[in-house]
């Protein structure tokens, strides 16, 4: 292995970074929960108003019902390729495939870090998935999407700053999920299983069990300064990786 996996039980499981804020560290909690608030509220506006929207275009001319569906998505776990089967009016079986080829997270998404320092961050993901969408109302294509995913998701971390003045040593973190399955829950605008051209939006959460936080830097440095190691992977731990990982998708497909 090129790095040292923690071995404290404190930080034998993390959260995983999906999403992004600047924020005070020393009032952490509350000023993140307040910041989730703000954004799930102005993201679930958009996508009722834009599902408001599909839906008077998709009922402006009655169309036949498809039993099948093909698509893609496009989420903050990559873009997906969707095939679904309509049971009814109301039940749709959807499979997911989806991938995020590795790339720079962009720095507004990045948390501040005041152990770490300033730092860069990549990102790779794969998944596959099998979801149940259930529209409860005949007329309203509004419902509930719930399902197990299966995957792994991988952030790495590299601090721009050097752990020693004058030296080109350099503190790296893997932040990596890898537990499976994990369960998904979210509501779904749109999407009403018709023949022709569908547009949909998801908003929902992703629960994991966490993620494995791993040294990946010079392992000298490890062992001659573990305590400052343990203290960035705890500042890691709690500022940069979630266990909900909130999901905002936005898929086109076509019935037939």
């Amino acid at each position: 292995m090129d790095g040292k996996t923690n071995t404290n039980g404190d930080f034998k499981k993390s959260k995983l970074f999906i999403w992004g804020f600047n924020f005070d560290s020393s009032n952490l909690r509350p000023y993140l929960i307040i910041q989730m608030k703000k954004v799930i509220t102005l993201l679930s506006a958009a996508c009722i108003i834009a599902a408001a929207s599909v839906v008077s275009a998709q009922e402006a001319s009655e169309k036949e019902f498809a039993s099948y569906a093909a698509g893609l998505s496009i989420s903050p776990f990559g873009p997906a390729l969707n095939l679904s089967y309509n049971i009814d009016a109301k039940n749709t079986i959807s499979v997911g495939f989806g991938a995020l080829p590795e790339g720079d997270v962009p720095e507004g998404f990045l948390p501040d870090l005041d152990v770490l320092g300033p730092y860069t961050a990549t990102g790779t993901s794969s998944w596959m998935g099998v979801f149940w969408r259930h529209r409860p109302f005949e007329k309203l294509p509004i419902g509930f999407n719930v399902g197990l995913a299966s995957g792994q998701i991988e952030n790495n971390l590299t601090a721009t700053i050097p752990m020693h003045a004058g030296e080109d040593e350099y503190a790296s973190y893997s932040v990596t999920y890898t537990e499976n399955p994990v369960m998904y829950f979210g509501l779904n605008f749109g999407s009403k299983p018709v023949k022709g051209f569908q547009a949909g939006f998801d908003l929902g959460v992703l629960s994991t069990g966490g993620a494995v936080i791993q040294y990946t830097g010079d392992m000298d440095e490890y062992d001659e300064h573990p305590d400052d190691r343990a203290a960035e992977m705890d500042d890691i731990k709690s500022n940069f990786a979630w266990s909900m990982l909130p999901n905002i998708q936005l898929s086109v497909s076509y019935g037939f």
